[in-house]
């Protein structure tokens, strides 16, 4: 699968909250940006910002909707791949309306974090 190769150097490390595992995923939990975040990463950027240049752009929150843990898939599956057989992955709804997915633990790479 090699669409799910991490690229570890263009992963950066930042501040957080609880991050997201498959221990503790929690479906309709809603999620922001983990510990490890790659700039490539543009699925949760805000609709009025996408086409702002040279600038942060502001990043929306999303809803935890799936996750591929020991036993599988559990809830939904990302929409434009199938992760159901690769573990440690989550998919979220971000409330831009975008779908994505991203590693819960994967390679050593935690994405997301609980936002409450």
């Amino acid at each position: 699968m090699a669409f799910l190769a991490l690229n570890h150097e263009q992963i950066s490390a930042r501040a957080h909250g609880v991050l997201v595992t498959v221990d503790n995923a929690s479906l309709g939990r809603r999620v922001c940006e983990g510990k490890h975040w790659s700039k490539k990463w543009r699925d949760n950027i805000a609709p009025e910002d996408f086409d702002v240049p040279q600038r942060r752009k502001q990043r929306v929150h999303g809803t935890l909707v799936g996750y591929v843990g020991n036993e599988g898939l559990v809830g939904e599956n990302a929409t434009h791949v199938n992760i159901k057989h690769v573990k440690q992955w989550g998919v979220v709804l971000w409330d831009n309306g975008k779908t994505s997915f991203y590693p819960i633990g994967s390679e050593g790479i935690f994405a997301l974090a609980y936002v409450d």
